[in-house]
């Protein structure tokens, strides 16, 4: 996920004081009684099947057209550890593939973003260089076959990305989970307090600018247009254990967002993705105690739930498990009859069988 972005980064860090932080927060959890319990729905154990290798597959792009899945993958649980880019044919085969292409120093990968157009093959990934102070969003670009690291974006508007989406070179919408500050700000302001500092940052392709609405804690973030020609932005907010739908006007070409629509999930929302029919799938997590819980101890089960959300704002639990199929999921991709659902820590993705009508 992109959730609890502070607790995930806490582990990075690898010392006991933020491991009594988290034990804090997980002893503040129990008081406020932060857990539900979820019933399995939708594809079973039978219809399902695991993609390995992959550690801490927070992310997915798909490319539907040449049927391959991008997975964002690193390992949170090791202190100092770096991450990598996978990819998988669809077409032939389930088993995950090194992007080839020289990552950049201190790489640990977080949302991503494709990026295909008649003249460009691109991903966008965010990165955090230095935790809770340096983010990044590194460009990856194919040509032909051949992958190569073409550029950085970093902005102090990027206080704390969780996940972005890429409409162009020039229009790029960024979920930050936090505000500006650091870890101590990003602890005691937002996580504790429930300051709302998570912005949206927004690139036009020669400077960034801020788009307001700040959320407690901000998550995946998507850019849609129907057949009419109207434009949403559609937000997770974690906390709010919702997903916010904006309506989008444009002034000189840069976006403004309007009142925004609350689709309430009561579940800690996480990554949205778009299906070939125009619907959201979102992921969400019913109990933030036993998030934390499998954050510290992989044995532990946390609930994962995929929801679709119609244009109308209507929405249906479509997949959950309380945390035996998988665990602290975070994004979900319908495609060819598949449903695919990746999670914040345990290495691999959930592969079901599901039919996306």
């Amino acid at each position: 996920m992109k959730q609890l972005s502070f607790l995930k980064q806490t582990l990075l860090c690898g010392n006991s004081l933020n491991f009594r932080i988290a034990a804090a927060f997980l002893f503040l959890l129990v008081l406020l009684n932060c857990g539900a319990d979820i019933k399995s729905a939708g594809p079973s154990g039978n219809a399902c099947s695991r993609i390995e290798g992959l550690p801490g597959p927070e992310d997915l792009a798909l490319d539907a057209e040449e049927k391959i899945l991008y997975v964002s993958s690193h390992e949170r649980r090791i202190s100092d550890q770096t991450g990598k880019i996978f990819w998988i044919d669809l077409k032939t085969s389930s088993v995950p593939k090194e992007l080839p292409v020289q990552f950049p120093p201190e790489f640990r990968p977080h949302g991503m973003s494709i990026l295909k157009t008649k003249d460009l093959y691109r991903l966008y990934v965010i990165s955090h260089p230095t935790l809770y102070k340096k983010h990044n969003i590194e460009i990856f670009e194919r040509k032909g076959k051949e992958w190569s690291h073409v550029g950085t974006l970093t902005d102090p508007l990027i206080t704390s990305p969780n996940d972005l989406h890429v409409v162009a070179e020039n229009e790029i919408y960024v979920s930050n989970d936090h505000g500006a500050g650091g870890f101590f700000r990003y602890l005691f302001w937002d996580d504790l307090l429930g300051l709302k500092r998570a912005d949206i940052a927004y690139y036009d392709g020669k400077s960034w600018s801020n788009l307001n609405n700040p959320l407690s804690y901000g998550n995946g973030i998507l850019h849609t247009k129907d057949s009419q020609g109207e434009e949403f932005l559609y937000r997770s907010g974690f906390a709010d254990r919702s997903v916010y739908r904006f309506p989008i006007q444009r002034t000189d070409g840069k976006p403004v967002l309007g009142q925004a629509e609350k689709i309430f999930l009561d579940s800690g929302t996480d990554n949205l993705e778009l299906d070939s029919k125009g619907r959201i799938f979102v992921v969400g997590h019913g109990s933030t105690y036993r998030f934390i819980r499998h954050m510290l101890n992989e044995n532990y089960h946390a609930p994962t739930q995929v929801f679709r959300i119609s244009q109308d704002g209507s929405f249906q639990e479509i997949f959950a498990t309380p945390g035996d199929l998988i665990s602290a999921g975070s994004t979900a991709i319908p495609f060819d009859g598949r449903l695919y659902v990746a999670q914040v820590f345990n290495p691999f993705i959930l592969n079901c069988e599901y039919n996306n009508n």
